[in-house]
C-alpha cells in the first residue's frame, strides 16, 4: 500500500490542528484575547474543521498493488 500526499494541503492541516490544540490548552490566549468562552469554542471548531477538510484534501493517491483506489490514473 502506497499513499502519496499533497504537501500544500498537508501543511495547512498541520497548522490548523496546531491552532486548534493551542485553543484547547489555552496557550493561544497569550496571542489572542477572546470575548468569551463561546468565541473560543467557535474558533476551535473552525480551526479543527479546516484541519479535517485539508487533511482529507491532502491525500493525493492511494495505491494497493496495481490498483489505484483514490487519485489520478
Amino acid at each position: 500500500m502506497k499513499i502519496t500526499f499533497d504537501i500544500k494541503f498537508l501543511l495547512i492541516a498541520i497548522a490548523s490542528f496546531a491552532v486548534a490544540a493551542m485553543t484547547i490548552t489555552e496557550t493561544i490566549d497569550k496571542y489572542i484575547t477572546f470575548a468569551g468562552e463561546a468565541n473560543a469554542a467557535g474558533f476551535f471548531l473552525m480551526a479543527a474543521t479546516l484541519g479535517m477538510i485539508t487533511a482529507f484534501m491532502s491525500i493525493d493517491q492511494i495505491k494497493i498493488g496495481n490498483r489505484i483506489l483514490v487519485g489520478k490514473k
